[in-house]
């Protein structure tokens, strides 16, 4: 699920569709909503009446709800776009809507990829989830994706904790207190969970600490920009410049 090639093409690349939620964040590299997280353009459009509590939600969305990201993501669609991903791992919930309803492919959740991280794993192997909240994310969100609620494990960042506090209230993005939080919450959720066998960050603001999360964990970490980068790689084939020319068929060629 890795981002090699995508940008080997010579001619211009389609891009990829982003609905972004109304709400204001520092967003480095990392966070999908920054253009240097991809190796592909981005082009964004905001879905209307959208915040942060409406869409982190443990109930389904109401259709005036879903009309609204039906909207952004038409006009991502009229724009050009060859797939749309979204910026909150909660809308996992509006994924077969948004699906259904829009002309093209859509991955509204870094948990889109669970389904395919289980089929590498044992059957006795779990997935974790580090979620923006753990009170919320549940069993309406893992069923919309057709996820066994048995083979995961959540945990959530800790309430009114540095994650939190940025996103609820907008106060001061410190890299190293979130990182430091995070790491701390990945670790007790695999010290308590032996059988976890790989890690999926929900939220949208976490791939910036993936590599620290793995360092400090030791197994195979998927979030957003993992998801993001399959899924476009698939949306739009190319040739790697590094395979080199077809060679002819001859029997020294042969291997």
């Amino acid at each position: 699920m890795g981002d090699q090639g995508v940008q080997e093409s010579e001619s211009p690349l389609p891009p990829l569709g982003f609905i972004s939620i109304d709400i204001i964040l520092h967003r480095p590299p990392g966070d999908p909503f920054n253009d240097k997280t991809w190796p592909f353009p981005l082009i964004r459009e905001k879905a209307d009446n959208s915040s942060e509590m409406q869409v982190i939600s443990s109930k389904p969305y109401d259709d005036a709800f879903i009309d609204r990201f039906v909207d952004a993501g038409e006009r991502l669609v009229k724009r050009g776009a060859v797939g749309i991903i979204t910026s909150c791992g909660f809308l996992a919930m509006a994924q077969q809507a948004l699906a259904a309803r829009l002309p093209i492919p859509v991955a509204t959740s870094a948990l889109v990829q669970i389904p395919s991280v289980l089929a590498l794993l044992s059957a006795s192997s779990t997935v974790g989830i580090l979620t923006y909240d753990d009170a919320r994310l549940g069993l309406a969100h893992l069923e919309a994706l057709g996820i066994p609620p048995s083979r995961c494990r959540i945990r959530g960042v800790p309430a009114g904790g540095s994650l939190q506090s940025h996103i609820q209230y907008g106060d001061a993005y410190v890299h190293d207190e979130i990182s430091a939080e995070l790491v701390r919450m990945a670790r007790n959720l695999i010290a308590e969970n032996k059988e976890i066998a790989a890690l999926c960050l929900e939220c949208t603001q976490m791939p910036p600490f993936a590599e620290a999360i793995q360092d400090a964990i030791g197994l195979p970490v998927y979030d957003v920009h993992t998801m993001g980068c399959w899924f476009y790689s698939g949306l739009v084939s190319t040739r790697q410049r590094r395979w080199g020319p077809i060679l002819e068929d001859r029997s020294e060629t042969r291997t």
